[in-house]
């Protein structure tokens, strides 16, 4: 298996052979038409009206080429090969190790998959990213299922010695005579087999195939003791469609996220095909904006913090609202001061003649936000990721009315 590290923006060039010269990485041709097929059904998912969402086609020096946009997360083609596409997160440099341990910093604070638990390992962001997620999922199962296992009655119908439930008299009757000593009985039984159960078996049996790590390995292996009695699910998608747990089993409900990852999204095979591509891709943008607002109700639980808020629009036409504004953050202080913030994953430069690097346009639209969210006065804040070439303190912009545009940076 092919593994190869990448970074949001790099540019991925049609080639003879895979792996990096004079840094620009080049892909052989079929992997590169695979990669195409895979980036444009992947955009399509995200966002069909915006052809460029996760990559942008173009060429280099006359060959195919694709420019990556904000996008990280695992691209896994036909032949096996692995694109880890990391972040750029400022601070680590050129290291992937740096990079991930970002990353998975912000996903553990954001994404419901990686809440569930952190691997025990104290190092979980030096194994490649896929050996991550599989970390991250099996820790999930294992903490879920330390709470206990969620059983169900299910209805059984044996020919046994003795008496247990209900004769089935229909079946009595019809007993042979060499058998007359037997009885056809039905009874409820509380067993572990669900779907839920099924799911998660069904999981951890594949993390065990598919990780190179032994430790991982070997703490599946553990975990499928615990599910003895467990069969695997034979049709995924149905017991997915059956997903239904009781009162006193909501510690299982993080689970269908996890056994989703590991069972459809890192699953080549779900369909039943062959090899196919897979991919588990997030957005950096909305990463980071989430990132953002769990630090800030994190650090001052005081602030009523909303997102994405869509109360206002610029203007009208015929009465009708036109050009909503959508902020990324609301924020509420507890004397009443409105503050809108933006939140940018982007570089800063400290340029002060070029404000910052600093985009006009998102000056603009903090303007218009502030006209119709807040008094004059209101402060506004563009909170981007701290850079060692950044401004070395928060810059304030004054604007008309007393207002004023903060430009301030994040810790990672």
């Amino acid at each position: 298996m092919n593994s190869h590290v990448l970074r949001e923006y790099d540019l991925i060039v049609q080639g003879q052979v895979s792996g990096w010269h004079q840094k620009v990485f080049y892909l052989e041709e079929a992997s590169f038409r695979s990669l195409v097929a895979l980036i444009e059904r992947e955009t399509e998912k995200q966002d069909p009206t915006n052809l460029s969402a996760v990559a942008a086609f173009t060429h280099f020096r006359g060959r195919p080429a694709m420019k990556l946009s904000q996008w990280v997360g695992l691209l896994r083609l036909p032949d096996g090969t692995i694109l880890e596409i990391l972040p750029k997160t400022h601070q680590g440099g050129e290291d992937p190790k740096a990079c991930r341990e970002v990353l998975l910093r912000m996903l553990t604070a954001t994404d419901e998959r990686f809440k569930v638990a952190p691997p025990g390992e104290l190092d979980p962001a030096r194994k490649p990213l896929y050996e991550v997620f599989l970390s991250y999922a099996l820790a999930g199962f294992r903490a879920a299922l330390r709470r206990g296992v969620p059983h169900a009655y299910v209805t059984v119908e044996e020919e046994r010695a003795g008496l247990r439930g209900k004769l089935n008299l229909n079946r009595q009757v019809r007993q042979l005579p060499s058998r007359s000593h037997l009885l056809h009985v039905t009874f409820d039984e509380y067993l572990p087999d669900r779907p839920e159960t099924r799911l998660v078996r069904s999981s951890v049996e594949r993390i065990a195939r598919q990780t190179t790590m032994h430790h991982t390995r070997r703490l599946a292996r553990e975990t499928l003791q615990v599910l003895e009695g467990v069969l695997l699910s034979q049709n995924v998608e149905a017991d997915f469609e059956r997903w239904r747990l009781e009162r006193g089993n909501a510690h299982f409900a993080p689970l269908k996220a996890l056994a989703r990852l590991i069972l459809l999204d890192l699953n080549p095979l779900a369909s039943g095909e062959k090899v196919q591509s897979l991919s588990v891709l997030f957005d950096m943008n909305k990463v980071y904006e989430a990132y953002v607002a769990w630090m800030l109700r994190r650090d001052h639980p005081d602030w009523v913090i909303r997102t994405q808020v869509k109360e206002k629009s610029l203007g009208t036409l015929h009465g009708n609202p036109v050009f909503n504004l959508k902020p990324d953050l609301h924020i509420t202080l507890p004397d009443g001061e409105v503050v809108i913030a933006d939140t940018k994953w982007k570089r800063l430069k400290n340029d002060p003649k070029k404000a910052f690097e600093v985009k006009q346009d998102d000056a603009y639209q903090m303007l218009a936000y502030s006209i119709k969210y807040q008094n004059p006065g209101g402060q506004l804040w563009l909170l981007y990721p701290r850079t060692p070439d950044g401004p070395p303190t928060d810059v304030t912009i004054q604007y008309p009315q007393d207002r004023s545009l903060v430009i301030r940076q994040v810790d990672l």
